[in-house]
């Protein structure tokens, strides 16, 4: 493996790593990134933009499920 690809599997790795143990930041980056996107390329805002989609779903699953777990706690488990 080269040394850039290598850069940037560990530079990936990090990144995920923040994701997952900082969404806020990386929603925010990304509505930054959206609140500049007139200067993007199509290919690029379309990148965000499924970005942005992506983190929307996952919002909305996570509300689902956390939906499900309060009613579980009101009805006893039942």
């Amino acid at each position: 493996m080269s040394s850039n690809a290598e850069r940037q599997r560990r530079w990936r790795a990090r990144r995920n790593d923040l994701a997952r143990s900082h969404p806020d930041v990386i929603e925010r980056e990304l509505v930054q990134a959206a609140e500049r996107s007139e200067g993007m390329s199509d290919q690029e805002r379309t990148a965000l933009a499924d970005k942005l989609t992506d983190i929307a779903m996952r919002h909305l699953w996570r509300s689902h499920e956390l939906s499900r777990i309060a009613t579980k706690v009101r009805t006893g488990g039942r």
